[in-house]
């Protein structure tokens, strides 16, 4: 049986001499993995193709009672040139990707996670845009669609409204001052506006690129924290320790 569908390459691993491993989340039927016969050989173009991050066209044929499905076909949609060039976008780019591997289970079509994580590098893939902002809204929806959605507005313990929070540490939810204990992580006034404001922004809307800013990093360490406790596989996510090194 062949099967026709769009994907984002997850990873790409070389097998044998000139062959390739890939794993893909596609539209259709979530994440595959797929064996590129002869993808490195030096006149066929696949190896190029099958880069992670890129957004392909691929047939395949399909084996129920196969783990890994042999590639018939594939062409590149985009390949995010804008993203390939700038080093932030590279390490956001491939934590996108990689969380979306490690939380997310083989052969489970996901076609909401698909169009999200395409919209987000897409957006990243952008010259006029704050890719910080876009990349926080994926960490956020990401939760979301895996069934987790962080409360931004209410203390965790005593529902009291937050004006300035703390990230419990223990638990990786906000809480009040009264309600914090001693492994905690402080985010201001000025932080939780803005993270509020990204729960509630349409992608579209997303504009104006700028340089990284404290509260926009005191955002991300909490959806990180948040993310890393409640969503299984996220704490195996290497890149988002490659950020913390060379970003934040």
């Amino acid at each position: 049986m062949i099967i026709s569908t769009h994907a984002i390459v997850l990873k790409t691993i070389k097998y044998s001499d000139s062959s390739l491993i890939c794993r893909l989340f596609t539209k259709d039927h979530g994440k595959i993995i797929v064996m590129a016969k002869g993808a490195c050989r030096p006149k066929n173009t696949s190896g190029a193709i099958l880069e992670p991050m890129n957004h392909i066209y691929l047939e395949y044929y399909h084996k129920k009672n196969r783990d890994i499905q042999i590639l018939k076909n594939v062409s590149l949609n985009n390949s995010l040139h804008i993203v390939r060039s700038h080093l932030s976008k590279i390490v956001l780019g491939q934590i996108i990707i990689e969380s979306l591997d490690k939380t997310t289970l083989q052969n489970n079509p996901m076609p909401i996670l698909y169009r999200l994580t395409w919209k987000v590098l897409n957006k990243i893939n952008e010259n006029n845009v704050n890719f910080w902002i876009a990349f926080s809204f994926y960490l956020y929806h990401l939760a979301v669609r895996l069934g987790f959605m962080p409360n931004t507005n209410s203390c965790k313990n005593c529902q009291t409204k937050l004006q300035d929070a703390n990230i419990d540490l223990v638990f990786g939810e906000l809480v009040c001052n009264n309600c914090v204990g001693q492994n905690k992580l402080i985010i201001n006034n000025k932080s939780l506006q803005l993270l509020q404001n990204i729960t509630m922004i349409h992608l579209d809307e997303i504009e104006n690129e700028m340089s990284l800013s404290n509260e926009m990093v005191s955002i991300i360490k909490f959806l990180k924290i948040f993310n890393s406790m409640h969503l299984v596989g996220m704490n195996k996510v290497r890149s988002l320790h490659l950020m913390e090194k060379i970003l934040l």
